[in-house]
């Protein structure tokens, strides 16, 4: 292949990428119209006000669509499922019930499995919603509700091949999804709570009470710095929290501070703790969350913080490395 037949195949590369963007760009902003807008409010006040639930349905690259936004309803609390269009005419129709939402997806709107599966799910009398790119197909005339994506290019090579369709269909069951946690008030706590595990529960659910390590030895005010250093190691977190009898909080001294005190020549049997001790030290309360602790501690570039009540009671020490290996980072 010559250089220039070269160049020209990749420009023609190049074009296809470009027009895959473009024209996906563009059926993105056509839902920004008051008309589809206002077609999802209608869908999503259905949704929130159902008894049942809401049931996705689809076939081919539809179907995919479906069962990603079903993936996405249930993330935020709102129960959902997939039924197969074709399993549902041999059984599964069973699943649904006259309190559901059914939501019926299908860029022509003439599917011959959705408009079969239209035909029979009146008898279980759930609502029906369509999500296509034809006013005018069955499934929209025969659906309670239609939400219009109005695509007409899809951007690929070969325009049969279902993209721009999608990618529209997926924001749409987005903006359904956006409008049910504002309806519904969600926020970021209920979220952790469809998701405790891995960094993103972490994050959202994990909080000091979690974490802390409360088997600090108590030094007091009195003791001098050759006490402080035994009680500091034995408490293993590198810092010495100074308190009353009542364990109030009266300061800190951390490894830090011992190095500077012995590079300054500082006599450890004479020098008490009160003397060189940081009064007013940052403290955190048990229930602060776990990522707001970090942020403060590399804010204030420290590596431990001290843990008390709000009347500033000793309840622990949270390391930034009991946070670290929790996965989580700022």
């Amino acid at each position: 292949m010559t250089s220039e037949k070269q160049q020209s195949v990749n420009d023609e590369i190049r074009d296809a990428i470009s027009q895959a963007v473009s024209v996906q760009s563009d059926a993105i902003n056509t839902l920004s119209n008051e008309e589809t807008i206002e077609q999802i409010y209608r869908v999503a006040l259905e949704i929130d006000e159902a008894d049942g639930r809401v049931a996705f349905s689809g076939i081919g690259k539809s179907g995919d669509v479906a069962k990603k936004i079903v993936d996405t309803f249930n993330s935020i609390g709102v129960t959902s499922h997939f039924v197969h269009p074709v399993e549902a005419l041999h059984g599964d129709l069973g699943a649904l019930s006259s309190g559901d939402v059914m939501i019926l997806i299908s860029n022509s709107g003439n599917t011959d499995e959705m408009v079969e599966l239209l035909k029979f799910i009146g008898h279980f009398d759930p609502t029906t919603v369509s999500i296509t790119s034809n006013p005018d197909s069955e499934l929209a005339q025969q659906s309670e509700y239609h939400i219009n994506t109005k695509v007409t290019d899809e951007g690929a090579v070969v325009d049969l091949v279902p993209m721009a369709s999608a990618t529209a269909t997926m924001v749409v069951g987005d903006c359904l999804a956006n409008a049910l946690m504002a309806m519904q008030d969600f926020d970021r706590t209920q979220y952790g709570h469809f998701h405790p595990g891995g960094t993103i529960g972490k994050r959202l659910l994990l909080d000091v009470s979690d974490l802390l390590y409360s088997d600090i030895p108590r030094t007091k005010p009195s003791d001098t710095l050759a006490e402080v250093a035994v009680q500091m190691s034995k408490g293993s977190k590198g810092i010495a929290v100074i308190r009353d009898e009542q364990d109030l909080v009266l300061g800190i001294l951390t490894d830090g501070d011992i190095r500077r005190l012995v590079e300054a020549g500082t006599d450890f049997n004479e020098v008490t703790a009160e003397e060189v001790m940081t009064t007013n030290p940052v403290v955190v309360s048990p229930e602060d969350s776990a990522i707001k602790v970090l942020e403060i501690i590399e804010n204030k570039d420290i590596t431990q913080i001290v843990v008390t009540t709000e009347k500033n009671i000793f309840e622990g020490v949270v390391h930034v490395h009991d946070i670290m290996k929790e996965g989580l980072s700022v």
